[in-house]
C-alpha cells in the first residue's frame, strides 16, 4: 500500500504535461545592469557613526574591572590566610574580611590614580552621602564580619564614588 505524502510527489502522479510547464516556468534573467557600483556608493556615502565615545566609559569600565579583580583574587585566596601574615594563633581574617581589605587598598590606590581633586560646590554632597555611605558599611561589616551583602555594598559604593571622580578628573 502506497502512501501519499503532500511533500513528496513521486513522477508517476505528475502529468507530463504539468511537469513540461513547470520546467519552462523557470528561467534565469540576469539583470539589466550590474548592481555591484550603485551598491559600493550607497555604502560609501552613508554617514559613518563618528561619535566620539564619552570619555568616562574606559575609567570606569577600568574601575570595575578592577573591583571584580580584587574581589575574585579575596575569594580565590581563601579565608584560612592570617590576618597580618604572620603565622601564629592569631585570630584568623575571614574571606570577606580579607575581601575588604583589598577592595579597601585597591580603592584608594585607584583614587590616588585618578589624582581626586575637591569636587565642585555642586558635587560635593553626592561625594559626602558616598564617603558616608562606605563609612557605615566598614562601621557595619566590623560588627558582621562575614556579611557577603555588606561587601557587595562596599563594592558598588567604591564604584560609584571612584566613577564620579574619573567624571570630575577626566571632564
Amino acid at each position: 500500500m502506497k502512501t501519499h505524502d503532500h511533500d513528496d510527489i513521486s513522477r508517476d502522479e505528475m502529468p507530463d504535461a504539468l511537469r513540461w510547464q513547470l520546467r519552462a516556468l523557470r528561467r534565469d534573467v540576469p539583470p539589466q545592469q550590474d548592481l555591484w557600483p550603485a551598491i559600493a556608493q550607497r555604502l560609501q556615502e552613508q554617514p559613518r557613526n563618528t561619535a566620539p565615545r564619552a570619555r568616562w566609559v574606559t575609567p570606569v569600565a577600568l574601575a570595575a574591572t578592577l573591583v571584580l579583580a580584587v574581589g575574585a583574587v579575596g575569594f580565590w585566596r581563601g579565608a584560612d590566610l592570617p590576618v597580618n601574615g604572620s603565622s601564629t594563633a592569631t585570630p584568623r581574617a575571614t574571606l570577606v574580611q580579607l575581601e575588604v581589605q583589598g577592595m579597601t587598598r585597591e580603592y584608594q590606590a585607584a583614587m590616588l590614580e585618578v589624582g581626586a581633586t575637591q569636587p565642585p560646590a555642586e558635587l560635593q554632597p553626592a561625594f559626602d552621602e558616598l564617603d558616608r555611605n562606605a563609612a557605615l558599611i566598614l562601621d557595619a561589616l566590623a560588627h558582621d564580619p562575614n556579611s557577603r551583602l555588606l561587601l557587595e555594598q562596599l563594592r558598588r559604593t567604591y564604584a560609584r564614588r571612584l566613577a564620579l571622580a574619573q567624571r570630575l578628573a577626566y571632564a
